[in-house]
């Protein structure tokens, strides 16, 4: 589904990816990890194109998308990308965030978009009486998940998540890592940068770790929890609470 070759990126002097390589199969969930500072963000943005790399491949579902003549756009429909903030239009409702892709970039009728804003919200546990909500009128949780149904509506082959519960208290954070993680047994392909340790060692098929731009583990969370590669990966696992397997 998805492959990276050698990406390279720099912002002035300092190196935000030093030559990260890797692939994701359909279906698949991979997390990285990893210090802050270590490009776990600039990666993901690179494979939206938000961000061109300076050097390196990316490819999606076979085809090249960091060649010149890519079309972007349409890249990007089939790629879901959650922030860490929620990123919604304050001025529309819950229903009107997760329709207006539809509408506005798919082109798709109204009542069909409307059709398809029910089905994702209540895939991510939305209730009815919210839907017509505006943003100031729910909480993060709920607003993370709506932005999770937004990316969902457009039928994205790939979902992003860039820290999706940073800005939560752990509560609403647990609300949003289980959606995340129905998601993945779903079988939705997804690669999702976290801090929560404890969610990654569950949802992931193979862990990322990263460090200065560049991935220094790469393993099944068996094979992270018994033998990680790296100094700083034992550090890591132990701010995160990991102790007991290293002690």
């Amino acid at each position: 589904m998805l492959k990276v070759e050698d990406l390279y990126k720099s912002y002035g002097n300092v190196n935000a990816l030093n030559g990260v390589t890797f692939s994701l199969g359909k279906g698949e969930t991979k997390v990285i990890v990893g210090p802050s500072g270590a490009g776990k963000s600039t990666l993901l943005k690179c494979i939206n194109l938000l961000i061109k790399p300076d050097r390196g491949r990316i490819f999606l579902e076979g085809e090249e998308i960091t060649n010149p003549s890519t079309n972007e756009n349409k890249v990007r429909q089939k790629i879901g990308f959650v922030f860490q903030e929620f990123n919604l239009f304050n001025h529309l409702t819950v229903l009107g965030n997760v329709m207006i892709g539809l509408t506005k970039v798919k082109r798709i009728p109204k009542e069909e978009a409307l059709e398809k804003a029910r089905e994702v919200l209540n895939m991510v546990h939305i209730r009815e009486d919210l839907w017509n909500r505006y943003p100031s009128q729910i909480s993060g949780g709920e607003k993370q998940r709506v932005a999770i149904a937004r990316a969902l509506a457009m039928e994205p082959v790939l979902m992003l998540y860039d820290e999706p519960t940073s800005a939560l208290d752990p509560q609403l954070a647990d609300e949003v890592l289980q959606v995340i993680k129905e998601l993945s047994r779903m079988g939705m392909t997804s690669l999702i940068v976290t801090h929560e340790m404890n969610f990654a060692l569950e949802v992931a098929d193979e862990i990322l770790f990263m460090s200065d731009g560049r991935i220094v583990h790469t393993g099944s969370p068996t094979e992270l929890l018994s033998s990680p590669k790296h100094d700083l990966a034992v550090r890591f696992l132990r701010l995160g609470g990991i102790n007991g397997f290293l002690d």
